[in-house]
């Protein structure tokens, strides 16, 4: 039984990693959506956590997909080691943290 479980979360993170993928070439707005409600429908009747490349691109206010250049704006934060996105839809903002290269 705990065998089928799991083959069942790897499905259902492939399927999320395939919507996620069909979100990020899209430039029609409601295709994006669409792609994103499925994409969080799935994870939740499966109970599978995003991977963190995903979580991050989604905002935490309005659920849209950040697009650096279209829909949100990008800030480094070179002092503090992590890169700041703003929504214009909504204003909310995301902190990134990104590993600090040796010099």
């Amino acid at each position: 039984m705990e065998g089928r479980r799991s083959l069942i979360k790897e499905i259902a993170k492939e399927r999320i990693e395939i919507l996620f993928g069909l979100a990020e070439k899209q430039k029609d707005a409601k295709l994006v959506g669409s792609y994103l409600s499925i994409m969080k429908r799935i994870q939740a009747h499966y109970k599978v956590g995003l991977p963190s490349r995903i979580k991050n691109r989604v905002c935490s206010g309005c659920g849209d997909l950040l697009m650096p250049g279209l829909n949100c704006t990008t800030k480094i934060a070179s002092s503090r080691g992590y890169v700041i996105y703003r929504c214009r839809a909504c204003g909310a903002e995301s902190h990134v943290r990104y590993k600090k290269w040796a010099r």
